[in-house]
């Protein structure tokens, strides 16, 4: 029994201090206790009502945003062409002239005055007689303030009415009549901060660059003729990168032109113009272009709309993550356990009404709860009690060597959740469940504020992109995380009351007094204390000194050391070290795939297509290749190595239809088999001067592309020359281990994907391979690629150098069309040469290299398989109708089977995606993810069938 306070011999008392917590914990627990009082104190369940209500909405708010329509959402294609089609619905714009004026203020910050001119057509019975113009007021992240507006009608100014929302102005002219026929016009305002810093495309480098749609934001109005002039100062016009860009485009269908400084410019200033007689629809856009050299133009800081849209959404997590922190101070010491006395004394009797499991609860001890249950249970004395006894001892055996280990403890963890004592100690008024304010916040702040954030998210997918800020997906879920925890810590919590403390104290005794008696050593099993005494001690140790007690008292000593098979069935839950490795296999199989299809590079067993071919690579499509010479010149380096040199001579049209200047685009395989081929750009030369470049390793290839500032037309040379420092690869051909010299001048694809102007026919490709007589005379094999493309005939080179030179000379039909000869693989030279001719070849390269790209599709396969055969032994067992005992086999069925099959989809989907069409390859994986998914469901057929029925 419990003692009243002040009972006890002062020496015989062990001090319970109170706990000591944080500074931190101990003033957000204050701070939320100040709040509780303050919110009790001013509307008590009428304001906890309120408030529940608020976050109800706040929750229905997020799961409108989550599910509901998307608010403002980009217009589609088919949106563009039926509005299109409305056109007389609204007035018409016969023309359009904008004329801007760009000078900047003291500051060195853009100052643009705008100026429109529109001749409007109003049709007869248009509904509105309203004139609306929509005017941005945030652009890449600028505040514009729109100022000096002013709007006239034929020349008679109009009040203007104005409708701001967050990022545009909308202004409303409402003239007092129907209006029809033809009506100028005329709109003045001012706008500021434009220009903004960016990447060129041309170039990688940032540029300060003004770039404006004179339609603005949403221009519904169809628009015949359009006229655009820019004017500005001189000085920076000076600090221009490369010629303005004016271009009308609507949907996919656009033009533009590079523009030149007009005649009639003021002085001290620069006038840029474009016309466009091309009648546009609705929502067109007609844009002018301006790159400033880095620095030009001084910027603004960022709006503060712009840091709201950019990281308005990561609130909802701030404010959980606050939450968060005080959940956790909560717990520890507004919602902690109650005080008992300062001290407590060693005790020898049981508490009354206390059940061992109750205990269990109030000492929070689930690995030991079991096992004080068991020892409960086999407390019996009389003779006619033995024979149930003995069961019971077995069953309290059983229990004592499971205690603490890693296999009992998910069944002692549930069991401990799920019984009946964690809501009767409430009941009994042992704990209590905290309430009021904080608690409600607690609960309804998490829910609400994902369902929110998760609202955001949708929503913003259909939107475009504001910054360079990767929150969505990192935030969100770390919301989520960070909800959940709260929540588990408000509905879990149940801080011990006066008198669930003063239990808990007595139990606390109970350890002591075990401690100072040995109990657990020399204690009989009918002792009513032991149940109470393994509470709370270290697991395991006392699991094996409770065994070592009840060994001695029954009589079937086997079943007492087998913690998995007592005669009750009690450890039907219990793993054993075998059944959580199966169990932590399977999650490690699909986490592996998924981790290994994220970040291992793709899998491919054929090449990818070239990037040069893609027309991804900005001002890659404005050049065309006229004329073209590659020669390559193989020859002998330090060591026995070798160097293989290229110069290719380009004639490259160069065409301005695009709103980039033309770059030249080359790529050549830099790794083959494994093996890096040491290649780099030595010099990039454009009628004969230097010309800029930048290289770019990825997929086993190097990527060459030049970065031209300016803008090129017509006809140019353009010189290449790359270096291969190790040319020669360790491969086998046939079953002789060769080294290959391995020559691309264009990778597959080209007489497709090469830039050609079909209007005139290029002139005939020559290809030129020089090496060492040697070199040739012991080569094991030796031509051009595609063989069909020529005959390999090589003939000794001037001056008698014992060198040999092999050409070849390609010329399209009268169509400009290649020869069918050509096509289908790299053109090139191969040179077969006797193993360890070269040095520096890696033999194991190719192969660790080709296995590296087969072991996907073999570890689909192999999952395949594992999933095949689970199913095949789940599908026996279940046609047998009995229930499979628990053990190794059974997990390995129910857990690797479908973790296998799902590895193998993962997988598999990801080699598919790099195996070509006709390659068997694929066929054996496509196969086997065909095999398994039948299985798992043959398996799962199997299963309800043999259910049995009600």
């Amino acid at each position: 029994m419990t003692e009243p306070d002040g009972v006890g011999d002062p020496d015989t008392r062990i001090p319970d201090p109170a706990p000591r917590h944080t500074p931190l914990w101990t003033v957000l627990s204050a701070w939320l206790l100040r709040v509780e009082r303050w919110l009790q104190s001013r509307g008590g369940s009428r304001l906890r009502s309120g408030l529940r209500q608020l976050w109800g909405l706040v929750a229905i708010g997020g799961i409108i945003l989550l599910v509901g329509p998307v608010i403002n959402p980009p217009l589609t294609l088919d949106d563009l062409t039926d509005e299109a089609s409305d056109v007389t619905d609204t007035w018409i714009a016969r023309s359009f002239a904008a004329d801007y004026r760009v000078t900047t203020d003291d500051d060195g910050r853009l100052v643009t005055d705008v100026e429109e001119r529109i001749d409007a057509f109003f049709p007869k019975d248009l509904d509105d007689r309203t004139i609306e113009r929509v005017l941005a007021t945030e652009y890449q992240g600028h505040a514009l303030d729109p100022s000096a507006i002013t709007v006239t009608l034929d020349g008679v100014k109009q009040d203007v009415t104005r409708e701001r929302a967050a990022v545009f102005l909308r202004l409303v002219v409402d003239p007092g009549e129907q209006l029809t026929g033809d009506h100028e016009l005329v709109i003045r305002y001012r706008l500021s901060d434009l220009a903004y810093v960016d990447a060129d495309p041309a170039t990688g480098r940032p540029v300060d660059l003004l770039r404006w749609d004179v339609f603005g934001p949403d221009l519904q109005q169809a628009v015949a003729k359009l006229d655009v002039r820019v004017t500005i100062p001189q000085d920076l016009d000076d600090r221009l990168v490369r010629q303005p860009y004016g271009s009308l485009a609507w949907t996919l269908i656009g033009a533009g032109q590079w523009l030149s400084p007009e005649a009639d410019s003021p002085p001290g200033e620069v006038a840029y113009a474009f016309t466009s007689d091309d009648a546009a629809p609705p929502h067109a856009q007609a844009r002018f272009t301006m790159p400033f050299e880095a620095g030009s133009i001084t910027m603004p800081p960022q709006s503060w709309i712009f840091w709201v849209q950019t990281f308005g959404p990561v609130l909802p997590m701030l404010v959980l993550a606050a939450t968060l922190l005080l959940s956790f101070a909560a717990r520890a010491v507004a919602w902690g356990d109650a005080r008992g006395r300062p001290w407590y004394l060693a005790q020898s009797e049981p508490p009354e009404g206390i059940t061992p499991r109750t205990a269990a609860h109030l000492l929070r001890s689930p690995a030991t709860m079991e096992l004080a249950e068991r020892l409960k249970d086999a407390a019996i004395s009389g003779s006619k009690e033995q024979a149930k006894r003995q069961v019971r001892l077995i069953a309290a055996a059983g229990a004592a060597k499971r205690a603490g280990r890693l296999g009992d403890r998910p069944r002692a963890l549930r069991r401990y959740l799920t019984g009946p004592e964690r809501a009767g100690q409430v009941r009994e008024g042992l704990r209590r469940v905290p309430k009021g304010f904080v608690r409600d916040w607690f609960i309804a702040a998490p829910i609400a504020l994902t369902l929110l954030q998760w609202g955001i998210v949708r929503q913003l997918s259909h939107q475009t992109v504001l910054a360079v800020v990767w929150w969505p997906l990192a935030f969100v879920a770390l919301s989520t995380v960070f909800a959940v925890i709260v929540l588990a810590i408000a509905l879990t919590a149940r801080p011990l009351t006066r008198k669930g403390a003063l239990v808990k104290q007595h139990l606390l005794g109970i350890r002591v007094f075990a401690e100072r008696t040995q109990l657990l050593d020399r204690a009989s099993l009918r002792d009513r204390l032991l149940p109470y005494a393994v509470l709370g001690t270290p697991p395991r140790a006392t699991g094996r000194r409770v065994a070592a007690l009840i060994a001695p008292e029954i009589t079937m000593p086997a079943a007492a050391t087998d913690p998995t098979s007592p005669p009750d069935g009690s450890s039907a839950g219990f793993l054993t070290g075998p059944r959580i490795a199966v169990r932590v296999l399977a999650v490690l199989l699909v986490v592996g795939a998924i981790v290994a299809v994220n970040v291992l590079p793709a899998s491919s067993l054929e090449p990818e297509t070239a990037r040069s071919y893609t027309g991804d690579i900005p001002g890659s499509t404005l050049v065309t290749i006229a004329a073209a010479e590659f020669d390559a010149q193989l020859t002998r380096s330090d060591g026995d190595g070798a160097r293989l040199r290229v110069t290719e001579r380009l004639g490259v049209d160069f065409s301005n239809e695009g709103a980039v200047p033309g770059q030249v685009v080359r790529e050549w395989p830099a790794v083959v088999d494994g093996q890096d081929l040491g290649l780099s750009v030595d010099r990039v030369t454009i009628d004969g001067d230097d010309a800029p470049f930048t290289t770019e390793h990825e997929d086993g290839r190097l990527l060459l592309r030049t970065t031209f500032d300016d803008v090129r037309t017509g006809l140019h040379d353009v010189v290449i020359q790359t270096t291969a420092t190790r040319p020669a690869i360790a491969t086998s051909v046939g079953g002789r281990d060769v080294d290959r010299v391995s020559w691309v001048a264009l990778l597959d694809g080209w007489s497709n994907s090469v830039p050609i102007d079909k209007d005139i026919p290029p002139e005939p490709f020559r290809l030129s391979f020089t090496a060492d007589d040697e070199l040739l005379d012991d080569a094991v094999d030796a031509g051009w690629t595609p063989a069909e493309a020529g005959a390999w005939r090589p003939a000794a080179t001037e001056g008698g150098a014992a060198r040999s030179t092999a050409t070849l000379d390609l010329a399209p039909d009268d169509d400009g069309r290649w020869s069918l000869d050509v096509r289908g693989d790299d053109l090139g030279v191969v040179l077969d040469l006797p193993a360890g001719t070269v040095a520096g070849t890696d033999a194991d390269a190719a192969a660790l290299a080709r296995t590296a790209a087969l072991a996907p599709g073999v570890f689909t396969v192999v999952f395949a398989g594992i999933a095949v055969l689970g199913s095949v032994i789940g599908a026996v067992g279940s046609a047998r109708r009995r229930a499979p005992k628990p053990g190794l086999l059974r997990d390995a069925v129910r857990w690797l089977t479908p973790s296998a099959l799902a590895a193998a989809v993962i997988l598999g989907i990801w080699t598919l995606n790099g195996v070509a069409g006709d390659d068997p390859f694929g066929d054996l994986v496509l196969g086997g993810l065909i095999a398994g998914v039948v299985a798992v469901i043959a398996w799962y057929g199997v299963v309800m069938w043999a259910r049995p029925r009600a």
